[in-house]
């Protein structure tokens, strides 16, 4: 859907000139130029026709018949109707332009005005129900702005002169312009989700990826995280990691399609505020399983989400679909919301229990408990005990049409479908903001929700994967990536660009278990093998220092220790050029460099350099024993080493492999 104009639709007056000052003038108005007022009994016969049509079409929407003043269907427009509605609006407008006189210009504008009338009240008596909460909010506003469309329009069909008929033709326009932009809103949201949706995509991660890329088309993956935490930390008012940023952001947009999405909002602020304000967090999380409890129900949410898509992606029939989808709300109730509603319970004070006791009761108490407490009244809409118990017992329930029949032994009630996804969708809701808001007070804390090796390898959410996942994020092309129990190995496109600085990157956050990470463009460089221990000199090097030869000195480090073809990348200009910057500081009196120079020396000791080690004891002596007439000439030969040497620079490599020890 493309955004429309109403230009085009000019409004023509029979003008004659002014007799007093010849100044053209429209015919019944006074003269624009000196005022003079149009004869008696003059008229325009072309606003006269417009009126004539504006009273036609007012005449048959008051004789409105029973048939249509009965009630509708309750059958919720699509966007496609209501565009097509805005679309046959702008032609019966034309036509009337066109052809004022025109009876049946008229009756087309009458049904139009009907038609949306019809609509706003089948969405007046359409439920309010998940998953076409948003879908009912956008409709509901673009019929408000339809709706007001021929009323506006008649005021500028029967303006009297063109000026004012452009000014009510503008707040027309911008009722066009506010109908298009709720229904283009919409249809942009729905891409959004068709993207994570897209089961074509088996992993979920990455759907996730496409999803969040064409919802926030303007930030890469790592910005993600900032963005989010801001919009969260806006929301809820309380500190948000990044981490914690980039769920919310994914957790807001599948809010915005498929959930209330105003509601979902009210249960992430409200649970984050009380979780972070209650005073027992860090000792419940101390308590015995009850961390442990929150990753087993992250694991079984997983599970139960790639089994319902698994079988969302093979069943047809709606009725199986159906019994599946309780099933499904089932799952969710005892496996993912139990181990939640029982920490619940806990912070919030109204059970006792360790967490080992209290995570073995009855789910549907826990439900019932939170729902009683003032503090916690909002995260749920209901108990949701009577499709919990159906989920268990398949044959309390049956499906027959659109009517769902429950039959359990205190509970019988008939329901529709469309009911029944809205408490899956509600529970659905609940969940996605209770839990953020927990894991993210946790870590906050300083307590994370442990996730462990093997539950990030089933859901594919490692370090490794996410560490291909930045690469491709910055614009680099991954031709290959390999995986083993110590190392990861990246191939990338030849013009990736400073290979030696994303090596160094990706190992800064490998897992202890990784000892090497290996990264090339080219295969014909050989092999740079760097050692992060001297690398680390380097980023902990205070950028702001006030000494940049402590960056001189790690630079030589990080050579010292670089290996390619078997050999140190250290040469012997690297030491003179560091001896000369470090021997002119010691002569000058500083001995902070003193530790330098003795290190330089070591070096000089192992490369077999032997005037580089000679000229380092000569700083020391003159350094113990003043002389100033040797001291001027050794500072003469120091300060020649600087201006022939090039200083150390870090190295580069398009074929890097940094080797990492365990720490």
């Amino acid at each position: 859907m493309t955004k429309g104009k109403n230009s085009g639709k000019v409004l023509s007056f029979l003008t004659q000139p002014c007799l007093r000052c010849g100044a053209r003038r429209v015919l019944g108005q006074p003269c624009g130029e000196c005022g003079r007022k149009a004869p008696v009994g003059e008229v325009n016969a072309r606003v006269v026709e417009r009126r004539t049509a504006v009273a036609r079409v007012e005449e048959q929407l008051q004789s409105v018949s029973m048939e249509d003043a009965s009630p509708s269907s309750a059958h919720l427009p699509s966007r496609e109707e209501v565009f097509t509605i805005l679309q046959s609006f702008t032609k019966a407008l034309g036509d009337i332009l066109k052809n004022p006189r025109s009876v049946e210009a008229a009756t087309q504008m009458a049904d139009l005005q009907r038609t949306v009338n019809m609509m706003q009240r089948d969405c007046e008596a359409h439920p309010h129900l998940r998953p076409s909460v948003t879908l009912h909010r956008a409709i509901t506003r673009s019929l408000t702005s339809l709706s007001g469309l021929w009323p506006t329009y008649a005021r500028a069909l029967t303006a009297p002169n063109l000026h004012q008929a452009q000014e009510i033709g503008k707040a027309g326009q911008k009722l066009i312009d506010a109908a298009l932009a709720e229904l283009n809103a919409h249809e942009d949201l729905v891409k959004t989700t068709q993207a994570y949706e897209d089961l074509s995509i088996t992993d979920f991660l990455d759907r996730v990826i496409a999803a969040l890329s064409m919802s926030h088309p303007e930030l890469s993956l790592m910005d993600l995280g900032r963005s989010g935490a801001r919009e969260a930390g806006e929301l809820t008012e309380v500190a948000v990691d990044e981490a914690h940023g980039a769920q919310y952001i994914l957790l807001s947009t599948i809010a915005s399609i498929h959930l209330d999405p105003q509601r979902f909002s009210l249960v992430i602020a409200e649970s984050a505020q009380f979780c972070m304000a209650v005073s027992n967090l860090t000792a419940i999380a101390q308590e015995e399983g009850a961390l442990d409890g929150l990753a087993a129900s992250t694991r079984m949410l997983y599970e139960s989400l790639v089994s319902f898509e698994a079988i969302l992606a093979r069943e047809s029939d709606g009725d199986a679909l159906l019994r599946r989808v309780i099933k499904f709300y089932g799952e969710l109730y005892e496996d993912v919301a139990g181990p939640l509603f029982a920490w619940y319970n806990l912070l919030a004070g109204t059970k006792q229990q360790p967490y080992t006791k209290l995570v073995q009761k009855d789910v549907s108490e826990l439900a019932r408990s939170l729902l009683r407490n003032p503090a916690t009244s909002s995260f749920l809409e209901k108990a949701g005990v009577e499709l919990r118990n159906a989920a268990q017992h398949g044959s309390t329930f049956s499906v027959s049409g659109e009517v769902v029949t429950f039959r359990l032994r205190s509970y019988e009630e008939q329901r529709t479908r469309w009911e029944i996804l809205d408490e899956v969708f509600s529970l659905l809701e609940s969940l996605a903001a209770m839990s953020w808001s927990l894991s993210n007070a946790l870590t906050q804390r300083g307590c994370p929700v442990p996730l462990s090796d093997e539950d990030a390898a089933y859901m594919r959410v490692t370090p490794f994967r996410f560490a291909g996942l930045w690469l491709k994020d910055r614009g680099t092309i991954v031709l290959s990536a390999e995986e083993s129990e110590s190392a990861w190995k990246f191939t990338l496109d030849s013009g990736s660009g400073d290979v030696f600085n994303l090596a160094l990157a990706l190992a800064v956050g490998v897992p202890k278990s990784i000892s090497k990470v290996g990264v090339r463009s080219s295969m014909a460089d050989a092999s740079l093998v760097v050692p992060y221990s001297a690398y680390e000199l380097l980023i902990h090097w205070p950028a702001d220092s006030s000494a940049p030869r402590e960056h001189l000195m790690a630079v030589v480090e990080l050579r010292s220790g670089c290996i390619r073809n078997n050999q140190s990348l250290l040469t012997e200009s690297d030491l003179r050029y560091a001896v000369g910057c470090f021997g002119l500081f010691l002569l000058d009196g500083d001995q902070s460099v003193i530790p330098h120079l003795r290190r330089l020396m070591k070096m000089a000791g192992l490369g077999h350099w032997s005037v580089v080690e000679g000229y380092i004891s000569e700083c020391f002596g003159l350094w113990r024993v003043q002389d100033a007439r040797r001291s001027g000439k050794f500072t003469t030969k120091l300060k020649s080493w600087l201006e022939q040497n090039p200083a150390p620079v870090i190295p580069q490599s398009r074929n890097v492999i940094v080797a990492k020890s365990l720490r």
